[in-house]
């Protein structure tokens, strides 16, 4: 198995759990009893072999399982989060669902790599810095709508896009839910390899495509502006948040609303209608409100309008919640099992799932399970 992953997972891992722990290197060159703390800057790095004497002794002190060193599906210590989560969820909460995530993500990291499905060497830049305006943060999601043709209404063909032209895999996932029904949103997972959106299933039309928009924002800017672990979670909140956050609210806003939709579907004589301008938000699947300050901070409604908008509720959709993960998630899966590259226990461990609602994932996409229960 210690053949099967490279020797830099395994030490991105060891400086994950070195770093869980609170120790420093030096701390650790002394619980292994090695030379000195080049030896463990060189483990960590890749640059040296652990061997399996030190990992049984590493898992000890750590109190790791020894799978968390050597799982191919793991990225621990590699995958970077930011979240988007109510307060009433607890950090240990998150961070079990991070831990979760992670397995998904690694999983489907290595169905790419199976399928030689590597990322662009020529990653999309939205050109922005934490200096950016507002404005600009607008004109570049004006732009990216251009660009990849999203048409009048852009939440039509957003997932598609962005998944096939921006090479940004969007999984759909049922999160964590207190008992007051606040949630875990989604997120954004920046790993050296790709960017992966993961969104609430179960949140409304609506929030979703603009909690989708949000992240796609973090995505494509994480480099530039790297946003914090966590970040607040309602539109509200976020609006007196951290700049990055607002800059990201506005790109959202300007990608699912561009101005050139906006003058096609809304009547010039019926700018305060407020019943026209619902109808609006729901074929741009925004929220009354979203559609409220987008056409006041582009100065096409007064101020009563938009306190009127406002107060108008989302009409419910007639669609059901996305289906889980993605159809390509699913399919890469599918054909991992069918091909037997992957045995349908280790799968099943990996998602946190049990075989039969493995089962039921496939029977979601019309698909037979390629295993017997």
């Amino acid at each position: 198995m210690l053949q099967e992953i490279s020797q830099k997972l395994i030490g991105h891992r060891v400086k994950a759990a070195r770093e869980a722990t609170g120790w420093t290197q030096d701390r650790l060159t002394r619980e292994l009893a090695l030379n000195d703390r080049q030896s463990v800057s060189d483990i960590e790095n890749g640059k040296r072999i652990l061997k399996p004497e030190e990992m049984l002794a590493l898992s000890d002190l750590v109190d790791r399982d020894i799978e968390f060193f050597i799982d191919l599906f793991a990225v621990a210590g590699e995958a970077q989060f930011s979240w988007r989560a109510a307060p009433e969820v607890s950090q240990e909460c998150l961070d079990q669902f991070e831990l979760k995530a992670g397995q998904w993500i690694g999983l489907l990291r290595w169905f790419r790599e199976q399928q030689d499905s590597r990322a662009s060497a020529l990653k999309h830049s939205l050109r922005l810095s934490a200096q950016s305006s507002f404005e600009d943060a607008q004109a570049r999601a004006e732009s990216l709508a251009s660009e990849l043709l999203l048409g009048v209404i852009p939440a039509e063909s957003l997932i598609d896009k962005i998944e096939r032209e921006l090479d940004i895999p969007v999984l759909f996932v049922d999160t964590v839910v207190t008992d007051e029904g606040q949630s875990i949103l989604g997120a954004t997972c920046h790993l050296e390899q790709m960017g992966v959106i993961l969104i609430n299933r179960n949140e409304t039309e609506a929030r979703r495509f603009y909690d989708l928009a949000h992240e796609l924002f973090h995505a494509l800017t994480w480099d530039a502006m790297k946003p914090d672990h966590r970040e607040l979670n309602s539109v509200e909140e976020r609006s007196k948040g951290k700049r990055v956050e607002q800059l990201a609210n506005n790109f959202a806003a300007a990608l699912l609303m561009p101005r050139a939709s906006l003058d096609k579907l809304i009547e010039p004589t019926r700018l305060d209608d407020i019943t026209h301008l619902c109808e609006v938000a729901a074929l741009l699947r925004v929220a009354p409100v979203a559609l409220a300050w987008r056409l006041f901070n582009l100065k096409l409604i007064d101020d009563d309008t938009r306190r009127l908008l406002i107060r108008e509720r989302q009409r419910p959709s007639a669609s059901p919640p996305p289906k889980h993960f993605s159809p390509s998630f699913v399919k890469m899966l599918h054909e991992a099992l069918e091909n037997g590259r992957l045995s349908a226990r280790k799968a099943a461990k990996t998602m946190g799932l049990g075989l039969g609602e493995l089962t039921d994932l496939f029977a979601q996409y019309d698909l037979t399970a390629p295993f017997e229960l």
